[in-house]
């Protein structure tokens, strides 16, 4: 230490990072392939040059103190620039002098994500090196402030308590509703009644187009069959598409998956808003691309 400096290593900031991301010591000494002992004692050498504890025991598990959970927070960061230097040099050598790294939630219907990514594909052309993570919300948003992400896009906004966070609508859309052919001829009445009774594939619970729906069709009294769940929408209008049940997507991507799946629109709902936000951080906003994405847009209504 000198002039009030701390001279750190960061192979030891290092190994404390991945214990936390870990959740204790041994997951993250089978990460690393050393040994539970070497890291506990390269984590008392990082307290001893801090000068402060960074963990505390409570029962058999480690809990962050204070002071560690502000280290944690820089060191997040410090490791997610670095990754970001590295990733930027490899799309530069490559040709490509813009990197766009989008976090996508796993709920969000891909062919929504396809429309909304295009501004930033035609903006940057061939200058640009795209790499989409999927993933849930709340994980992305982690790598969004540790700067592994430039955007991430999701159906709602964060539930962390972070200023670091902005948050943009970029596209709002009513609900149409999809089946087979061989299905819609089955259905009886005009929609929606005739989602009564109806085999219906739905996406997990904790989706908001899922309980948004839900309320909807309660509203009406309606109670369709619900034959499956299913976590990814490709997979979900798959199984649409061979006649296994209804299912819901934004009004937005009608023609696409009407085109792509070869089912039928059987009615469309402006009461079920499908949303998607842009969730950045002043640092993911100075890149071109996601600039491309959010600037100058006034929000998309189908």
């Amino acid at each position: 230490m000198t002039d009030g400096w701390i001279q750190l290593n960061y192979h030891h900031l290092l190994y404390f990072l991945i214990v936390v991301e870990e959740g204790g010591l041994v997951q993250a000494a089978e990460r690393l392939g050393i040994s539970h002992p070497t890291i506990s004692e390269q984590l008392k050498k990082l307290e001893a040059q801090l000068g402060v504890s960074l963990f505390e025991k409570r029962g058999r598990r480690l809990h962050l103190t204070d002071d560690g959970t502000v280290v944690h927070e820089h060191a997040r960061e410090l490791f997610g620039t670095a990754a970001a230097l590295v990733e930027a040099v490899d799309a530069r050598r490559s040709g490509r002098t813009v990197l766009g790294r989008v976090g996508i939630d796993s709920v969000l219907a891909k062919l929504l994500v396809r429309q909304l990514l295009a501004p930033m594909l035609d903006s940057t052309g061939d200058a640009l090196h795209l790499r989409c993570v999927e993933g849930e919300r709340e994980a992305l948003i982690a790598q969004l402030l540790a700067r592994r992400l430039d955007v991430v896009l999701s159906d709602a906004p964060s539930q962390l308590q972070s200023t670091a966070i902005r948050t943009r609508l970029l596209a709002a859309s009513g609900t149409a509703f999809f089946a087979a052919p061989e299905l819609a001829e089955q259905l009886e009445g005009d929609f929606p009644n005739c989602l009564h009774g109806a085999r219906f594939l739905v996406p997990l619970a904790m989706t908001r187009l899922r309980s948004e729906v839900e309320r909807w069709l309660s509203r009406r009294g309606l109670e369709p069959w619900i034959v499956g769940e299913v976590e990814d929408s490709g997979l979900l209008k798959a199984f649409g598409q061979d006649g296994r049940g209804v299912f819901a997507m934004p009004a937005a991507v009608r023609d696409a998956v009407e085109r792509q799946y070869e089912v039928e629109c059987i009615g469309t709902t402006e009461e079920i808003e499908a949303r998607v936000f842009a969730l950045t951080t002043e640092a993911g906003e100075s890149n071109p691309a996601v600039r491309s994405l959010i600037e100058g847009r006034d929000v998309e209504r189908h």
